[in-house]
C-alpha cells in the first residue's frame, strides 16, 4: 500500500499478508460484517462510481466549455478538476478488473503508469479545489477586485503551472512503485519497492504535507471566512426585504459596506450613486455561484479528511489491527467518492449549471432535428427564409392607390401562395 492517493489492494490481500506474518486471525462480529460489507462494495460500488462518476465528469466539461458558464474563470478550474478525476477513475477501474483475472495493474509498466497518474490527478484535484476557493474568497472579499483578478486567461495560466508542478511532484512513484511477487499472498502485486523503502517514507512525510496539511488548512481558512461575508449579505438581503422599520446605525453601516458606490459621472466629489441593477443582479450570480463552489469545497475536504488522517496515524503507529485495516479501507471509499460525485453536486446546488444543463441538451437536439432529413427537401430553416423573404417581397410591392392596393394585395397573395405551394414541403415538428 503506497499512501492514501494511490489504488489500494482488496481486503482478501491485506487479510492474507497478516496471516502469513502473524497465524491466522481470531476475526470479531464487527471485523466479520465489516469485511463482508467492504468486499461487498468494493466488487459492486467501483464499477458503479467508475461508470457513472465519468459520465458526470465528461458532461461537466461539456457544459462549462460549450454554454455561457465558459465565460466564468471558475468554470474552468472546474473543467480541469473533472478532466483530472476521470483520470483517476479510470485507474481505479483497471485495478477493480484483477477480479476477474485482467491483471493489468500488475504488470509493467502499467503498475508505475497508472500509480503514477493516480498521484498526479490526487494533486490536481485538492489544489484546483484551493484556486477556485481562493477566487472565491476573493469575488466575495474584494469584489472590486474581480474584474481584474479573476479571470479566464489568469486561471488557464494557474491550472498549467498547477498541472506542470503536480507532474513533476509525482515523478518518484515512477522508481518508487513496481512488480513484485508476494510469497504471503501467493501472487504478483504492485507496490513499493523494498530498496526504496526510507526515501518512500520521506517522500510520503513530504506528500502529506504538500497534498493534505496546507491545501486543506487554505481550504477550511478560505472556506469559513468566504461563507461568514455570504451569511452576512444573505442576512441583508432578508432585512431589504421585510416591512421597512428603521434600521439601527450597525445595520446601516453594514448594508453600505456591502453595497457599491461610485462618482457621480459629472465629477463632483461628494455625490454618490448606487449601483446600477445590472450589477445587483451581477452580484447575486456570483453569490450564487459561490454558495455552489462552497458546498463543492466543503464536501471535498469531509470525503478527503478520513482518509489522510488515517495515513497520519499509519505513519505514528508502528503496528496495525485488522480492525484498523478495514476502518482505513472504509475511509479509502469515501476517498475515491469524492471523484465521481461532482456532477451530482453542481446539479443539486447550482442553479446556474442546472439551466446550462438543459440548454447545452435543447441546443443539442435542435441541431439533431434541423440536420434530420425530411419529406421532400429542404429543412426548416431554409422554408422559414423562403417564406420570409416571399413576405418581404409582398411588404414592398407599391400601393397607388385604394383600387390598385386591393388590386395588388390580392395579386401578391395569388402569388405569395403559389410560390409558397412551389417551395419545398417538409414535416414541421
Amino acid at each position: 500500500m503506497l499512501n492514501a492517493s494511490t489504488v489500494q489492494p482488496p481486503l482478501a490481500d491485506a487479510r492474507v499478508a497478516m496471516e502469513a506474518d502473524g497465524g491466522a486471525l481470531n476475526l470479531t462480529e464487527t471485523e466479520v460484517v465489516m469485511e463482508l460489507i467492504g468486499n461487498f462494495l468494493n466488487f459492486y460500488y467501483m464499477p458503479l462510481l467508475v461508470v457513472v462518476g465519468s459520465i458526470g465528469n465528461i458532461l461537466s466539461v461539456l457544459v462549462f466549455f460549450n454554454t455561457k458558464l465558459k465565460k466564468l474563470s471558475s468554470s474552468y478550474y472546474l473543467a480541469a478538476l473533472g478532466i483530472s478525476d476521470t483520470c483517476y477513475l479510470v485507474g481505479l477501474f483497471v485495478t477493480w478488473l484483477s477480479f476477474f483475472q485482467v491483471h493489468i495493474y500488475t504488470r509493467e509498466p502499467y503498475c508505475q503508469l497508472f500509480t503514477y497518474t493516480s498521484g498526479v490527478s490526487s494533486f490536481l484535484s485538492v489544489w484546483y479545489v484551493v484556486a477556485f476557493t481562493f477566487e472565491r474568497f476573493i469575488v466575495v472579499r474584494y469584489p472590486l477586485k474581480r474584474q481584474s483578478w479573476c479571470t479566464v486567461r489568469r486561471a488557464k495560466t494557474i491550472i498549467a503551472c498547477l498541472t506542470m508542478v503536480g507532474s513533476v511532484h509525482s515523478v518518484p512513484y515512477i522508481f518508487y512503485a513496481g512488480t513484485q511477487y508476494s510469497e504471503r499472498s501467493n501472487v504478483t502485486i504492485c507496490d513499493m519497492r523494498k530498496e526504496y523503502t526510507s526515501q518512500m517514507e520521506i517522500f510520503n512525510y513530504i506528500d502529506t504535507v504538500i497534498v493534505f496539511v496546507v491545501p486543506f488548512t487554505i481550504i477550511v481558512v478560505l472556506n469559513s471566512v468566504t461563507s461568514f461575508t455570504v451569511w452576512r449579505f444573505a442576512g441583508l438581503r432578508r432585512n431589504m426585504t421585510l416591512p421597512k422599520r428603521k434600521p439601527s446605525n450597525l445595520e446601516i453601516r453594514r448594508q453600505l459596506s456591502f453595497q457599491y458606490f461610485s462618482t457621480h459621472p459629472n465629477g463632483r466629489n461628494g455625490i454618490l450613486r448606487r449601483s446600477s441593477m445590472r450589477e445587483n443582479r451581477m452580484l447575486h450570480s456570483q453569490m450564487k455561484v459561490t454558495k455552489m463552489l462552497l458546498i463543492v469545497s466543503s464536501v471535498f475536504v469531509c470525503l478527503n479528511l478520513p482518509s489522510y488522517v488515517m495515513r497520519v496515524r499509519a505513519f505514528v503507529e508502528t503496528g496495525h489491527s485488522y480492525l484498523t485495516i478495514l476502518v482505513q479501507y472504509y475511509c479509502y471509499l469515501f476517498f475515491i467518492t469524492n471523484f465521481g460525485i461532482n456532477f451530482i453536486l453542481y446539479c443539486i446546488s447550482g442553479q446556474n449549471f442546472r439551466k446550462a444543463v438543459i440548454e447545452m441538451f435543447r441546443r443539442h437536439r435542435k441541431s439533431r432535428v434541423n440536420q434530420e432529413p425530411n419529406s421532400g427537401c429542404g429543412t426548416q430553416s431554409e422554408l422559414l427564409r423562403a417564406y420570409g423573404n416571399l413576405a418581404l417581397r409582398r411588404t414592398s410591392t407599391p400601393m397607388l392607390s385604394t383600387t390598385t392596393t386591393t388590386t395588388t394585395n390580392r395579386t401578391a397573395e395569388t402569388i405569395l401562395w403559389k410560390d409558397y405551394a412551389d417551395a419545398p414541403v417538409m414535416n414541421l415538428p
